[in-house]
């Protein structure tokens, strides 16, 4: 289940959406959520900012504390993000995590900051875009007596590597760990169209297991997609989407053993088309959680510009 799949599934499904946040939001995607690159590019997004409240059933709405960033450079590629959480009064704790690309445009370094120390995941891909070698890393940093910063020292977690056999309609990949030791095999389907139909990944040894298998309506818009395994506990969800007559992500119902969890609408802004609140009601909990979208974008000249 390596981060290696976001390409394969953006490029099999990343062109039917007109939303911002593509339809299927993958948990082992190498950036979370998932964004359309095209469709940040077209609208020239320079940053989005999500705050997020929520609002009791019979209770007022109450900021959570919480806001995500997100940066994007000029063609569309994810730079950066920013979580700031509410700790205290007067005090916050802030996670960064800046992404790194290599010439072919495949994010080559992923560093995520929180203090003075760094999770650190360094990628290597081949001609295919499949990824070769994966190496997680825990970084602290140091600072030189000109005050300028270095990695000051690395501990390896875990370093991986990778290996592939094709069929018209079937993609493997095997999992190595240091020790050129098989760890685990990821099978992904896909159809004559080349869309993204299922990934399941088991581990080698015992009986850990996942899997996700995506369904298309005639048009060819992802409109439900399960997840099933084992990893953090028995996992048995399903996601079920609904569409506007424009092709935008309207309506989300996610279910966990067959019963409703949470009911989520989007909400858009007439002039950028572009979402500006995201409603999910959490069924249990009586409480609907809120998103509150806003942007900055890019002048033709490629200078961050205000936006909505």
């Amino acid at each position: 289940m390596k981060q290696f799949l976001i390409f394969i599934v953006a490029l099999f499904i990343g062109g039917n959406t007109f939303c911002q946040l593509l339809p299927f939001q993958d948990d082992d995607a190498i950036v979370t959520p998932n964004f359309s690159q095209d469709i940040i590019k077209t609208k020239k997004i320079s940053h989005i900012t999500m705050t997020y409240l929520t609002k009791p059933d019979g209770q007022g709405i109450n900021e959570d504390g919480v806001v995500k960033q997100y940066f994007f450079d000029t063609t569309g590629r994810i730079m950066e993000t920013v979580c700031t959480m509410k700790k205290g009064e007067n005090s916050c704790d802030t996670i960064t995590c800046k992404y790194y690309y290599d010439s072919y445009g495949n994010i080559n370094i992923k560093r995520t900051r929180m203090g003075d120390y760094y999770d650190t995941w360094y990628y290597k891909w081949n001609k295919d875009r499949q990824m070769q070698t994966e190496a997680h890393v825990r970084e602290t940093s140091a600072i030189t007596p000109d005050g300028k910063f270095k990695i000051a020292s690395q501990k390896v977690i875990s370093a991986d590597s990778f290996a592939y056999i094709a069929y018209p309609k079937q993609l493997q990949q095997y999992a190595y760990n240091e020790d050129n030791k098989y760890f685990q095999k990821t099978i992904i389907q896909y159809d004559e169209n080349k869309r993204f139909l299922s990934r399941n990944s088991h581990y080698a040894v015992g009986w850990l297991f996942s899997q996700v298998d995506l369904n298309y309506d005639t048009k060819g818009n992802i409109i439900s997609y399960n997840n099933t395994g084992n990893i953090n506990g028995d996992v048995h969800e399903s996601i079920t989407l609904k569409y506007d007559s424009l092709g935008k992500i309207q309506e989300q119902g996610i279910f966990e053993n067959g019963k409703q969890k949470h009911h989520i609408e989007f909400m858009y802004d007439n002039e950028t088309g572009l979402i500006s609140n995201k409603l999910d009601r959490n069924e249990e909990k009586a409480v609907i959680y809120i998103i509150k979208f806003s942007y900055d974008m890019y002048d033709s000249k490629g200078n961050v510009i205000g936006g909505k």
